[in-house]
């Protein structure tokens, strides 16, 4: 059985393959190029002056660097000295250009076009992915608007665009939305999957309210207790002021007291902020209602446009004595199928009462054959004698 080559091990196949690698670069360094493929190809690198074959040599040795076996080792060196040979050819100085030069710059221009559509592609694929972000949509119109002036509260919104006919819709089926709500939040759901960007108002909306109600429940409870202390603290340290300026005053013979200005107390400075906070949670409350309340319009009349366009569908089918409802465009559930556990647990139930019949169905016959006595042992038996 031949031994395993490994080249990474090999000395000597380390010093071939780092001296054709120097000798490469090298070579291609000398090779003159036009301005358009040295400075603005994006072969060139992350440096604009790099020249773009030695781009491409760092990564040909650096696709190659995992491959094992003798037969691609082997033939990666032989174009890598017939390479090195069309460098040396191509960057001799000549008059009229060398055809190995000719190849190298046909050769660099295929390769920069071929650059040039990846990157177009992944462009395009970034442009798209943008698109689909979580910012809001350009030129979107909002389905509500607020109808009420700025000064009125709570606020009054309506329907901000009219019911859509039915050409508006690409399949030709309307499916009215429907209202829902996350964490008090209304929302209405036109489909399925949710949009990233709604999903993302919600959270943020929810997040900002969990952090205010959090905050106004630490304040109300371990802040209140902290404020009350240091103004006990500071009534204390003011009482032990005003006792040293009437002695003072005693010993000195002054005049009045001058009253000092009363700053408001840490525990009403709380009960203020937490005030604030708590008649902000109750517009936000307000605000969300309002809009549930608009929003709940569009739903009613979206229903009430679906049912009279089902009514005249019906019409048209020549059943206009149905009643028309709302037809359920979801899509139906699957057959439900029982779990493997169940499956399993089921048959192995099924197993044991047909083995435990089988036995009772030997004994049965045994003791018809041995005895004819009963073999049910809970029979009564026969009084003695």
């Amino acid at each position: 059985m031949p031994s395993q080559f490994f080249p990474a091990r090999s000395s000597r196949h380390r010093t071939a393959c780092f001296a054709l690698y120097r000798a490469l670069l090298r070579t291609a360094q000398r090779v003159p190029l036009p301005d358009d493929l040295t400075t603005s190809s994006p072969l060139a690198g992350p440096t604009p002056t790099q020249h773009p074959l030695r781009t491409l040599i760092r990564n040909a040795f650096h696709r190659n660097r995992n491959d094992t076996s003798p037969r691609l080792v082997v033939s990666a060196l032989k174009n890598g000295y017939r390479f090195l040979t069309l460098l040396s050819r191509a960057a001799e100085a000549s008059d009229p250009p060398s055809p190995e030069r000719a190849s190298v710059v046909a050769f660099l221009r295929r390769n920069q076009e071929r650059v040039l559509q990846i990157k177009a592609k992944l462009a395009a694929e970034r442009e798209a992915w943008e698109q689909g972000s979580t910012a809001p949509i350009p030129d979107r119109q909002t389905v509500i608007k607020r109808v009420s002036p700025d000064g009125v509260w709570p606020p009054v919104y309506a329907p901000a665009i009219p019911v859509r006919p039915l050409s508006a819709f690409r399949d030709g089926i309307r499916r009215p939305p429907v209202l829902g709500h996350a964490m008090g939040i209304p929302f209405l759901r036109f489909k399925k999957p949710q949009p990233r960007f709604l999903e993302r108002v919600l959270r943020q909306k929810a997040m900002r309210r969990h952090k205010r109600i959090g905050i106004m429940t630490a304040l109300a409870e371990d802040g209140m207790a902290d404020a009350q202390d240091e103004d006990l603290w500071e009534e204390q340290v003011e009482k032990l002021l005003a006792d040293a300026s009437r002695k003072r005053r005693g010993r000195e013979g002054g005049g009045k007291l001058e009253s000092a200005r009363r700053e408001p107390t840490y525990a009403e400075s709380l009960k203020e902020a937490i005030g604030i906070l708590v008649d902000l949670t109750n517009k936000e409350h307000d605000d969300l209602v309002a809009r549930g309340r608009a929003m709940w319009q569009i739903v009613v009349a979206e229903r009430e446009q679906a049912l009279k366009e089902e009514k005249e569908r019906l019409e048209r089918l020549g059943r206009g004595g149905e009643e028309p409802k709302l037809r359920d465009r979801r899509r139906p559930l699957a057959l439900s199928r029982r779990p493997k556990e169940k499956k399993k647990r089921d048959e192995k139930t099924k197993g044991k009462t047909a083995e435990g019949g089988n036995e009772n169905k030997r004994a049965q016959e045994a003791g018809g054959q041995g005895s004819t006595e009963p073999s049910d042992a809970s029979a009564v038996a026969p009084p003695k004698q």
